[in-house]
Parts: structure tokens; C-alpha cells; sequence
């Protein structure tokens, strides 16, 4: 009796040991996980999400999950190693706040693959793949927008030739947004003037609203918010005093428009990054082993990388002259005839210069 037990036993635990080693092993599918901190910012966060929806609906046999990993980075480590113990064929996950931490682990595990799709700079892993987005050039897009629409005969606008800037964080990554969207309303006009300002962070939706309270306050009719989750406080403000807000990473008028249509007629464009095709891509290439491990790739306007987004409240709100304007913006930028700067080669001291140059 006793030895019949140990046998069961034993074949027990090498049945396990067997169908524990790999999941995907088992079920013929292609895994894929998704890490972000969570969801339901109306942004950058959500747009991943869509691209994981993507995923599920235009490559079979593939099964994604999404992983929230909070805000506690003490944290972070440990589920991109749990991830990687799971076996995914590919882990993704994003920014300069997480690449460390996935990068490490991306180190310690060179078998696993990894894709980061937005950071600025290669992690120079053969098993990391990066994507990055031409930050400045939506700047540059969504200055255009607002410098053609403050002194347009919009119907919020008025004859103030001046614009508002609402940052997350006075680092790099925020300031291409700035740099280019400074550059784009120049382009317009020369002489416009720039408000520009930081939340400190991009969880602060009550920060990110007072700071555009005042804003629009001292008679800025249009905010270019760029803070993630915490830009939704800069869209609450518009609201309330009725003003504009120009969005950025997604659509955000369209995320709006199911739950509060009053908001998302304020939102008269947003800057987006195609995250969500860019996902599906490089998912799909990765599953038919033609995605270039260890190379990072810059998306911009010319490869469909970035752009405004142009939907129903787009067309109501602007005029022809405006789309006209930023039409041309575009033609510039397709035909490669501009040249825009761009805040990782400038020094903090470049950065306050730029800035103080274009305060009201």
C-alpha cells in the first residue's frame, strides 16, 4: 500500500513538473503581456490597452493579458519578473519611469523577449525591442492648431495672442512636446506668446485643473495639456469656463464622447501616437519571427507614427481657414521641408531659455 502511494506520488509530481514548464506549450497560443501601471487615464495607458485589443481581434491564436503594476515602483521589478517566470513569448511595457526596471530584468532573463513601445533611447539588449515617437513633430502639430485657432473666428476665440502649455514634468520627454509646440505656433505667428507650466507629476488631476484655472484665467483660450492621466484635470478646467484644450497620445475627444459630450466639444484636437498600431505590428512580426530584436525604431509624421486627430467635434469647432493652416503644416512636414528642434539635445540651461523667450 505504502509503495503504491509513493508511486502515485511520484507520477503526480512529474505530471506536474511536466505541464507546469509551459503554458503556452500547452495550449498552442501565442502569449503576450501587456504591464502598465493601470487603466482608465483617457490616454497614453488606454491607448496600449487598444493596442492589445488590436491584438485579440486581428491575429489568432494569440492570447494577451494585462498586467496592472501600480504606482509604487518598489515594485515593478518583481512583476516583469513574474512575467518572465510565466513564459510569455513577449512582455511590453513603456517609458522612461519602467525601462529600467524591464530593462533589468530584460538582463537577467535573456531568453525572454521584450517590447518597450515608448521610450526615447535603445536598451541594448538583443532581447528588447523599443519604438519611440516623434514627440516634437506632434508638438509642432498641435502649436500649429493653436496658434491658428486663438485669434481665429472660432467661437471661443478671442484676439489674445496667447497660448497655455500644461506639462506632467519638466524633463525631456515633456519638453519635445513643448519645444515643438512652441515652434508650431510660431510658425504662425512669430510673435505669439507661451504660457508653459508643470503639474509635477501625471496622477494630479487636481493640480493639473488649478494650474489651468489659472491659465485660462489670465485670457488663454487654448491649453495644449500634456500630462497624461493629470491632463484630465486640464480638460475639466476647459470645461468650465468654457475655453479650449488640445489632447494628446489618443483621441481624446472620442474617449470623452460616450460620457460627457460637454468636454469633448472642448477638445478641438489631440496630438496621438499610433501605440495601438504600432502594437499590433510588432506583435505580428514577433509571432512570425521578422521582428529585429535589439533595434529601436523612431515613428514620425512621415511613417504614420504621429498625427492631430481630426474627428466630428475637429470639424465643428474648427474653421476653413484654420484646417487650411494646419493642412500646410502637414504638407511640410510629409514633404520633410521643416526643420524642428527638439529638447533631447538641449541642455536644462537651452530649456529655461527657450521657455522664458515665449513667456507672457
Amino acid at each position: 500500500m505504502k509503495k503504491t502511494l509513493l508511486l502515485m506520488m511520484a507520477f503526480v509530481l512529474s505530471f506536474a513538473v511536466f505541464t507546469g514548464c509551459s503554458k503556452k506549450e500547452a495550449s498552442g497560443e501565442y502569449t503576450v503581456a501587456l504591464l502598465i501601471p493601470y487603466q482608465g487615464d483617457q490616454s497614453f495607458y488606454d491607448l496600449a490597452v487598444e493596442g492589445t485589443k488590436l491584438v485579440d481581434e486581428n491575429l489568432t491564436d494569440v492570447n494577451t493579458k494585462i498586467i496592472e503594476i501600480g504606482t509604487d515602483d518598489s515594485k515593478w521589478k518583481s512583476y516583469f519578473v513574474d512575467a518572465a517566470e510565466e513564459g510569455y513569448d513577449v512582455i511590453l511595457s513603456c517609458n522612461w519611469q519602467i525601462a529600467p526596471y524591464m530593462n533589468e530584468v530584460a538582463a537577467e532573463y535573456p531568453e525572454q523577449k521584450f517590447i518597450n513601445f515608448d521610450i526615447e533611447e535603445s536598451a541594448g539588449l538583443d532581447n528588447v525591442y523599443s519604438m519611440f515617437y516623434s514627440t516634437n513633430e506632434i508638438g509642432y502639430l498641435c502649436g500649429t492648431v493653436a496658434a491658428a485657432a486663438t485669434t481665429s473666428h472660432m467661437e471661443l476665440a478671442d484676439e489674445n495672442a496667447t497660448i497655455g502649455f500644461i506639462g506632467g514634468m519638466d524633463i525631456p520627454g515633456i519638453n519635445d512636446f513643448m519645444v515643438g509646440y512652441v515652434e508650431g505656433a510660431q510658425s504662425v505667428n512669430p510673435d505669439i506668446k507661451v504660457a508653459v507650466s508643470y503639474v509635477g507629476g501625471f496622477q494630479d488631476v487636481a493640480t493639473a485643473k488649478e494650474i489651468a484655472l489659472n491659465q485660462y484665467k489670465t485670457g488663454i483660450d487654448v491649453i495644449f495639456a500634456c500630462a497624461g492621466n493629470a491632463g484630465n484635470g486640464v480638460i475639466d478646467a476647459a470645461n468650465e469656463l468654457n475655453k479650449y484644450v488640445i489632447g494628446v497620445d489618443s483621441d481624446q475627444a472620442m474617449l470623452y464622447a460616450q460620457t460627457d459630450e460637454k468636454k469633448a466639444e472642448k477638445i478641438i484636437t489631440s496630438g496621438y501616437k499610433t501605440i495601438d498600431k504600432t502594437i499590433l505590428a510588432s506583435v505580428k512580426a514577433a509571432k512570425e519571427g521578422t521582428l529585429e530584436w535589439g533595434t529601436h525604431v523612431q515613428f514620425g509624421y512621415q511613417q504614420e507614427g504621429i498625427g492631430i486627430a481630426k474627428n466630428k467635434y475637429y470639424d465643428a469647432a474648427l474653421t476653413d481657414d484654420v484646417k487650411a493652416t494646419i493642412e500646410e503644416a502637414e504638407t511640410a512636414l510629409k514633404e520633410g521641408t521643416v526643420t524642428i528642434s527638439s529638447a533631447f539635445t538641449m541642455d536644462d540651461a537651452a530649456i529655461s531659455t527657450f521657455r522664458e523667450n515665449v513667456q507672457p
